[in-house]
């Protein structure tokens, strides 16, 4: 999100270098903002001291205010921050190739003795089986299936 909130490249390693630092700050002032709200009747009793529902529920104030904190944040998301993401369709978004049958791309290097005639032959079989296949030079090959 940081990325797409500032496009220059050039200033994006200052824009994550804030991150912590406003991680740290509302580390330190959130706690700090909690026990200031907490117990309004006690701490305050000219202000909140007739109030039988912050006595009977000490704690409550500083939710409210924590929740009034998240509501103008989603509010200004809302608002302000843009989707750039495009969509696409289904159609777009699918690979190239649906074809099951493993190619040298999926298999990496499984050396000269593999053929993918031999592992053609194998798919569908289970798990762990041993399928004995010839090479092109007519010698035994063996490949275990994963």
């Amino acid at each position: 999100m940081v990325a797409e909130m500032v496009p220059e490249k050039v200033l994006q390693p200052r824009a994550f270098s804030l991150m912590p630092l406003v991680w740290s700050i509302g580390s330190v002032f959130g706690p700090s903002f909690g026990g200031f709200f907490a117990r309004p009747a006690e701490q305050f009793p000219d202000l909140f001291g007739n109030n039988a529902f912050l006595k009977k529920y000490p704690f409550v104030l500083p939710n409210i205010v924590a929740a009034v904190f998240f509501c103008i944040s989603m509010f200004t998301a809302t608002l302000f921050l843009k989707v750039r993401l495009s969509v696409r369709s289904s159609v777009e978004s699918r690979p190239a190739t649906t074809d099951p049958r493993p190619t040298r791309a999926y298999l990496g290097n499984l050396g000269e003795q593999t053929t993918l005639e031999g592992l053609g032959s194998a798919i569908g079989r289970e798990t762990g089986q041993v399928v004995e296949s010839e090479t092109e030079e007519g010698g035994p090959a063996a490949t275990v299936l994963c």
